[in-house]
């Protein structure tokens, strides 16, 4: 019986005293325990270069763990340098910030290298091989030099960046050819589908066999919309929890008389923090009916801090914050309460369900799961409000939400407004929407849709109307 290896750069390793942060790591782990499985990464160690790697196993709960350190330089060179410094701008369309340097995309390549040996070791003729993000765009390509037949499908999770960006990488033909050694990759909306199919034609020589099929070198490759999805039954059921000697980072019992507003994001400049920011001071400033009566709650994680942007943009955040505490605070009032610490998920879950607003302002984000957990957590007899961003993936199917632009300064401080004089009635009506579009394609629905798709990448019969009928309700949720 075949099983699924699934391969993403960090791996949640089992600790059942420790909740998981969320993300990437929920999502995997909610994917696999249902089925059991083999999850392969990066334990998040470093080691001394003139150490090797060596990948160590264990099982919690039906589902084998087995992961590795980097060295230093695997560290420096794959993870902060071309992963972080060259692949994440690009595709969250920085192009300002994208720095390439030929010796990391050298290493990137040697760490792709390095997991596909690995998955040679330990995967079977039938197993399905499930590979995650954009640290590991080669690793089919090396899997496939050492002879391996699997199928072999590849998710990524973030924005999939137009041609004009690829055109800046000295490396996109290399990396769009290896890319294309894939059977199935998926995408998380429908743009990111189409310019991945756009850049992947223009770079091979391919053959376009449907508007999701190409053909290259006789090898078809399906590229598919999946939007990742959630569990909100359970997040429900956890958000609602009483749970034993609490210890929240919020004290919401200080805050019966405030309208709060939760956003929760990692310190990175794709997330919007700085431009909302600066419209909530000068919501501040022209309404001061709200002063004592507002008060923003951010979770704010630095990552990445070996990288300079991300150090600079850390130290800006809290500059800002500063700023505006000092600007406005009156009494025992503060505007804004800025935390650093990294919440475990159930927690943050109960924290969703205590604030009337939640404001998601990415300038470009994959999907942004915070919108659909903090929907879930909700109290569906007195939900709150969702302000999103249009440039999130998770506006194409929150419609509902309020959606807004979160480079116009403007449009955010009207849609605060409008989010904090909404009618019950109103807030009801569009928590219904959200719910159902939520329970519609869940994480499971996700897991299956691609997982499907993948089993079946070698004999796709693309031209059955059952196979489009397929497609349609993977994207019409």
């Amino acid at each position: 019986m075949s099983k699924l290896i699934v391969l993403s750069n960090r791996v949640s390793l089992p600790n059942p005293d420790k909740s998981t942060a969320g993300g990437l790591a929920v999502a995997l782990q909610d994917a696999l325990n249902d089925i059991g499985g083999i999850w392969l990464g990066w334990n998040g160690e470093k080691i001394e270069n003139h150490h090797d790697p060596n990948f160590s196993p264990t099982e919690y709960e039906g589902v084998e763990y087995i992961t590795c350190p980097l060295t230093e330089a695997q560290y420096s060179g794959y993870y902060c340098g071309f992963a972080n410094s060259t692949l994440w701008p690009a595709m969250h369309n920085r192009a300002d910030l994208i720095e390439y340097q030929p010796e990391e995309f050298k290493i990137y390549q040697q760490v792709n290298r390095l997991f596909a040996h690995q998955l040679a070791q330990i995967a079977h003729p039938d197993d399905i091989i499930w590979v995650h993000d954009y640290h590991f765009l080669s690793v089919a390509h090396y899997c496939r030099e050492l002879g391996m037949q699997n199928r072999i499908g590849f998710f990524l999770h973030i924005p999939f960046a137009d041609l004009n960006i690829w055109n800046l990488l000295p490396a996109a033909h290399s990396l769009i050819q290896d890319l294309c050694q894939y059977d199935v990759i998926g995408l998380q909306t429908e743009l990111d589908q189409k310019q991945c199919m756009d850049v992947c034609h223009h770079f091979l020589p391919s053959q376009v066999i449907h508007s999701n099929v190409l053909n290259y070198n006789n090898h078809q490759i399906t590229i598919q919309c999946y939007p990742i999805g959630i569990n909100p039954e359970l997040i429900q059921k956890v958000a609602q929890q009483k749970k034993e000697n609490p210890n929240p980072i919020f004290e919401f019992e200080d805050l019966i008389d405030q309208k709060t507003i939760i956003s929760v994001d990692r310190i990175d400049y794709s997330k919007g923090l700085i431009e909302r920011f600066n419209a909530f001071e000068e919501f501040l400033k022209n309404n001061p009916e709200y002063h004592k009566h507002i008060t923003d709650l951010q979770i704010a994680c630095p990552c990445r801090m070996d990288v300079p942007a991300y150090k600079n943009l850390y130290e800006l955040i809290d500059s800002k914050v500063d700023f505006i505490n000092h600007e406005f605070s009156q009494d025992n009032w503060q505007p804004i309460n800025c935390s650093h610490e990294t919440v475990a998920h159930d927690d943050l879950m109960k924290i969703y369900l205590q604030s009337d607003i939640c404001w998601v302002n990415s300038l470009r984000d994959g999907m942004n799961l915070v919108a659909k957990e903090f929907i879930a957590a909700q109290d569906p007899d007195n939900p709150g409000i969702l302000i999103l961003s249009k440039y999130a993936g998770a506006a194409e199917k929150m419609s509902e939400a309020i959606i807004v632009d979160p480079e116009n300064r403007g449009d955010m401080i009207k849609a605060l407004k409008t989010a904090l004089s909404m009618s019950k009635s109103e807030r009801l009506e569009r928590y219904k929407q959200l719910m159902q579009g939520l329970k519609s394609f869940d994480i499971n629905d996700w897991r299956n849709a691609f997982l499907k798709d993948l089993r079946r990448a070698q004999v796709l019969p693309i031209f059955k109307s059952p196979l489009r009928k397929s497609y349609n309700r993977i994207v019409s949720y």
